[in-house]
């Protein structure tokens, strides 16, 4: 019987080794290209505003960036809705899924549609951020923000919704048919 000798190139070996686990445990290792991420507070050309950092996304859900774009004109709008309550519209962090089921309700909710009306650098994915998402705004960018109070797209009760104080950084809630300004925005997943 006659002996092959084959040599193999140890990178070549890791990484078929590699692969055999990625396929195995379906997982993947390679990591993803490297994304030109602005500086928080700082325009993010083409994405409609600007950085207002990362929001870890909830229930599997990806992380993402909020985009928090500047306005020509400051919005305002009541809640709507008043003495109902939405069902689905009450997630503190998830102002996307708050903003659907409150465009999905019979009542009206113009802050809820004025916010997702709203359009920027092609985008029209705008919505009515949740009380979480406005906290990371202050938080990360207030002086993006009328120094004023904001609506969430986040319900306490029939006749309430959250809001955010930009001036105090307080968060609260106010009567539903009370007018508050409303800040759209969207959402960019890596």
């Amino acid at each position: 019987m006659q002996q092959v000798s084959i040599s193999v190139n140890a990178d070549v070996a890791t990484r078929i080794v590699q692969r055999e686990f990625d396929r195995l445990f379906n997982y993947t290792s390679a990591q993803p290209a490297a994304l030109d991420i602005p500086a928080l507070g700082s325009y993010w050309p083409g994405q409609g505003g600007y950085n207002a950092g990362l929001v870890r996304g909830e229930n599997g859900a990806p992380d993402y960036y909020l985009i928090v774009p500047v306005l020509a004109e400051q919005l305002s709008a009541k809640w709507g809705g008043y003495g109902y309550e939405v069902e689905g519209a009450t997630s503190a962090s998830d102002g996307l899924a708050n903003t659907r089921a409150l465009l999905a309700d019979s009542n009206e909710h113009p802050a809820a549609k004025l916010a997702s009306e709203f359009t920027a650098d092609g985008h029209s994915d705008f919505y009515l951020p949740a009380r979480r998402e406005l906290q990371v705004a202050e938080a990360n960018v207030p002086e993006l923000f009328e120094k004023a109070y904001h609506w969430s797209s986040s319900q306490f009760s029939a006749l309430s919704a959250y809001t955010m104080a930009f001036e105090y950084g307080w968060l609260g809630y106010d009567v539903k048919s009370g007018e508050r300004l409303v800040r759209p925005v969207r959402r960019f997943i890596p």
